[in-house]
C-alpha cells in the first residue's frame, strides 16, 4: 500500500495538472474572444466609424464576408491548435495510466513475493531442545532462536526455500525501484530483504556452489548495481 506522504504528493500532483489544464483552456478561449472583437473592432474603426449602422443588407454581406475571411481563418487555426493539444492531453492521460497500470502490478509483484516468505517463515520445525516441540522457522531467522537448537535436516530445507524466496523478493524490488521510486514502499521492504539477505550469508555453507553468486546478485538487486552485470 503507498504511504500517506506518497498519497498527498500524487493528490496534489493532480490537483496542479489539473489547474494548468483549466488555465490553458480559459487562455485559448479568451484568444478567441480576442480575435472576434479585434477583427470586429478593426472593421468599426476602419471601415464604419464614420458611417451610421446600416440597413442595406449588401453593407452586411460585404461586413459577412470580412468577418468570415478573417475571423474565420483566425478561428480556424485556433480549432487547429485546440486538437494538437487535444490530442497531446490524451497522449499523457494514456501515458500516465500505463504508469499506474506498471505500478500496480510491480506492487502486486512485491507483495506476493513477501507474503510467500511471511508464510514460510511461519513454518514448524523441530525444536532439538525439547523433544516433540516444534518452533517457527522465523524465530531463527529474526535471531530469537538458534540455529543449532533445530533438527538440521529440517533447517537446511527451509534454508534452502528461503534462498530462493529472497532472490524472487529482491528481484521483484528491483523492478520496483528502477520503474516506479527509491522511496517509501521500496525502502520498507529494502530492510526486511536486506535482513534475510544477511541471514542467509550467516549460512551460505548449508545452500551449495551457487549460493555465492546468487546471494551476490541478490545484494546488487537491493544496492541498485544490477546492471553492471
Amino acid at each position: 500500500m503507498e504511504g500517506i506522504p506518497q498519497k498527498n504528493e500524487r493528490r496534489m500532483r493532480q490537483h496542479q495538472g489539473m489547474m494548468v489544464r483549466m488555465l490553458r483552456i480559459l487562455s485559448v478561449v479568451a484568444f478567441g474572444l480576442l480575435i472576434i472583437s479585434a477583427t470586429v473592432g478593426a472593421y468599426y474603426f476602419i471601415v464604419g466609424a464614420a458611417h451610421p449602422l446600416s440597413s442595406s443588407g449588401e453593407d452586411w454581406g460585404n461586413f459577412g464576408d470580412y468577418f468570415g475571411g478573417v475571423a474565420g481563418a483566425l478561428l480556424s487555426f485556433l480549432s487547429i491548435v485546440l486538437l494538437v493539444y487535444t490530442v497531446h492531453l490524451q497522449i499523457h492521460q494514456l501515458s500516465a495510466s500505463q504508469h499506474e497500470t506498471l505500478k500496480r502490478d510491480l506492487l502486486a509483484h512485491v507483495t506476493k513475493a513477501d507474503d510467500e516468505i511471511e508464510r514460510w517463515l511461519q513454518r514448524k520445525l523441530a525444536y532439538i531442545s525439547m523433544s516433540g516441540q516444534t518452533v517457527e522457522f522465523g524465530d531463527v531467522v529474526w535471531g530469537i532462536l538458534k540455529s543449532e537448537d533445530i533438527n538440521p535436516p529440517e533447517f537446511e530445507r527451509a534454508i534452502v526455500r528461503l534462498h530462493l524466496l529472497t532472490s524472487l523478493y529482491c528481484e521483484a524490488l528491483a523492478l520496483y525501484r528502477d520503474n516506479i521510486d527509491p522511496y517509501f514502499i521500496f525502502k520498507y521492504h529494502k530492510q526486511k530483504a536486506q535482513a534475510l539477505l544477511d541471514f542467509l550469508k550467516e549460512h551460505r555453507a548449508l545452500l551449495g556452489q551457487m549460493a555465492g553468486p546468487s546471494l551476490q546478485f541478490c545484494q546488487m538487486h537491493l544496492d541498485g548495481k544490477h546492471e553492471s552485470r
